[in-house]
């Protein structure tokens, strides 16, 4: 029986219809930002606090834009097409009701989507409507990159 974690059931209360498979333990170290773009060492954001990390360059934490300018450091930019195009790499941003960037997974190439939650699990889920919910937001922004070398960050 696939391993469930409860407390993220709770916070995103459509993910166990949608079904999602736990893909490594909690770990602190890093955050779902720094995953999107295949850095396990730091967690990102817009703090001087030591552990925390933020890009060169990188603009505002606390807004949507912020994020894309960091996503955009990284070689991506902005489509609408959430579909699987297995030449590009893919990022999915989710944004509060109040307007915050919450939370950002990432397209595997098999189509199913990852997620670093917080500090705690990654995971896979098979939509971006599987984690959307109060705590999480809602996608409001897609953005893609083509792979480097035909590979895609992590797989």
């Amino acid at each position: 029986m696939p391993q469930r974690d409860l407390e993220l059931e709770q916070d995103c209360p459509d993910l166990a219809r949608y079904g999602y498979t736990q893909t490594s333990p909690r770990d602190p170290r890093y955050n779902c930002v720094a995953w999107a773009v295949g850095d396990t060492k730091y967690n990102w954001y817009d703090v001087k606090i030591k552990g925390y990390y933020w890009p060169p360059g990188g603009a505002d934490a606390d807004t949507v834009e912020g994020w894309v300018k960091v996503f955009a450091l990284f070689g991506y930019v902005k489509t609408e097409n959430r579909e699987l195009e297995p030449e590009f790499e893919k990022i999915a941003i989710y944004v509060t009701a109040e307007g915050f960037p919450e939370h950002v997974a990432r397209q595997k190439g098999s189509g199913m989507w990852s997620s670093k939650m917080g500090k705690g699990i990654d995971m896979d889920h098979p939509t971006l409507e599987a984690i959307e919910g109060e705590i999480v937001g809602k996608v409001a922004v897609i953005m893609k990159r083509r792979c480097k070398d035909g590979k895609r960050v992590f797989e």
